[in-house]
């Protein structure tokens, strides 16, 4: 019932009930010869506190090199497709039409391909058809005003010197003010509010009251959000360390209770609405998830309490994508799905393993380490066949190496190499070699991360066994 729930408010967010909202798409086209025989996909942030991408339209490059899609949007969003080394972006309003002019064609080298963390450059698409008072045309022109002051007042205000912001904002809005465009005045107000926030002008709890305590949420706006993000975060942490709010601790982690744990936040006067008050629960969450500084079972029995309760559809979402993300490596959840070819080209998946229990490991053939516990797991690989599977995931440049270290070894257990999905780097948080992950047979997470070989490994996988029976 409750994914049937998010499926609803889904639907409704982002497709839109035809009689009751009236949703029209925007429609994107151009000519680029130089991508012909390609695919774009086009995003925008289901949310902006995890940042998940939702597709919102997709075209192919002909081979006369024309384009064209349309795009899924109830009101003015921020539109993005990942383009070799450039994400490109702009703003879409429903009923518009953009002939897009893409950049030149520049390809990730295969070393940033094969880097899950590369950071493409950010460029604003360019737009043929754009007039003066198109919302691109107005950010851009923005943007490069606002942004030639900006680094400079923020580096002055962390050496302690200070400039007159609102001499500076005057000037801008001199230029920009009077569009009446509301989604480009709440972009400049909020942009305002950053950069106040940054050089310290204005603290927390005041930026609060003014900008965001019964003001509408502009889940929409990046500027909002951005600056929403900076304002919240980390706030249970900071506000559980004054008087009224040490409960938080109690709340969350003693009694898991999203009842006592808004009682505690209505004492914060800049939480008294509560539509607020439940974002900035989400965000909070979504920050604590990743610290140690509450109970991850607590934390998730919240989250789980705000999906059931809200009756916010941007809430519900914002609440899944959290849980998504924070769940896939937690024991008794599901891990992120992967299909990876081995040397000799063949693809397997995860699934082909499901009914056995499999130690995964994510290893390079030039970490000794990880030569080292080769030998081990080797041993662990023959001796629990019946029960266990090994799969190494090789996470070397060049598929190659792999073959030619396996060719030398004879080691005969799953090999798998991460070049046709670089992203299960990222998916399961490889920030070291080797890492060991234990899942069962029902595909469900068991540990994570697992011990290593020679961490007694061995001995707690002995000890499941007898535990269940199986030995």
């Amino acid at each position: 019932m409750a994914k049937l729930r998010f499926l609803l408010l889904l639907l409704l967010l982002f497709i839109g009930v035809e009689n009751n909202i009236g949703a029209q798409e925007a429609m994107i086209f151009g000519n680029a010869t130089e991508y012909k025989g390609s695919e774009i996909l086009f995003y925008t942030y289901s949310d902006y506190i995890t940042e998940t991408e939702y597709e919102v339209g997709r075209c192919k490059v002909e081979r006369d090199g024309k384009f064209s899609a349309k795009l899924k949007v109830l009101e003015t969003s921020f539109v993005f497709a990942h383009l070799g080394v450039y994400r490109i972006y702009f703003f879409a309003e429903p009923g518009k039409r953009y002939e897009l002019v893409l950049p030149p064609r520049e390809d990730k080298t295969e070393a940033q391909r094969l880097n899950p963390f590369f950071r493409e450059t950010d460029l604003q698409v360019g737009i043929k058809n754009v007039d003066r008072h198109d919302i691109n045309f107005l950010i851009n022109a923005f943007d490069l005003r606002f942004n030639q002051d900006f680094n400079r007042i923020v580096q002055d205000a962390y050496r302690g010197r200070q400039h007159n912001i609102d001499s500076l904002i005057t000037r801008i809005e001199e230029k920009f003010a009077g569009t009446g465009i509301r989604f480009f005045d709440d972009y400049r107000e909020y942009r305002y509010g950053l950069l106040r926030q940054i050089t310290f002008i204005k603290k927390s709890t005041a930026t609060s009251n003014e900008l965001f305590l019964n003001r509408p949420v502009l889940y929409r706006n990046p500027a909002y959000m951005e600056l929403f993000n900076l304002v919240y975060d980390k706030y249970f942490l900071f506000f559980s360390r004054t008087s009224q709010g040490n409960a938080i601790f109690d709340d969350i982690s003693r009694y898991k209770s999203l009842g006592k744990l808004k009682r505690t936040l209505a004492t914060d006067d800049v939480l008294s609405n509560d539509t607020l008050m439940e974002l900035v629960i989400l965000k909070s969450l979504h920050d604590e998830f990743f610290s140690d500084n509450f109970s991850r079972s607590a934390l998730l029995t919240i989250l789980d309490s705000i999906y059931r309760t809200t009756s916010i559809p941007e809430h519900v979402i914002v609440a899944e994508n959290i849980r998504n993300r924070i769940t896939k490596l937690l024991p008794g959840f599901v891990p992120a799905p992967f299909s990876l070819n081995d040397v000799n080209g063949h693809e397997v998946s995860l699934d082909r393993f499901k009914g056995k229990y499999i130690y995964l490991n994510f290893c390079t053939t030039t970490s000794y380490t990880c030569l080292k516990e080769f030998v081990q797991l080797e041993k662990i690989s023959r001796q629990y066949k019946k029960h266990l599977e090994v799969v190494t995931i090789s996470a070397d440049d060049n598929i190659d190496d792999l073959k030619s270290f396996l060719e030398n070894s004879k080691y005969d257990w799953t090999f798998l190499h991460f070049g046709k999905k670089p992203e299960v780097l990222r998916d399961y948080d490889i920030r070291v070699y080797p890492t060991y992950f234990l899942i069962g047979p029902d595909r469900k997470m068991i540990l994570s991360p697992a011990p290593s070989p020679e961490e007694g490994f061995e001995r707690r996988f002995f000890q499941l066994l007898r535990s269940k029976g199986e030995i």
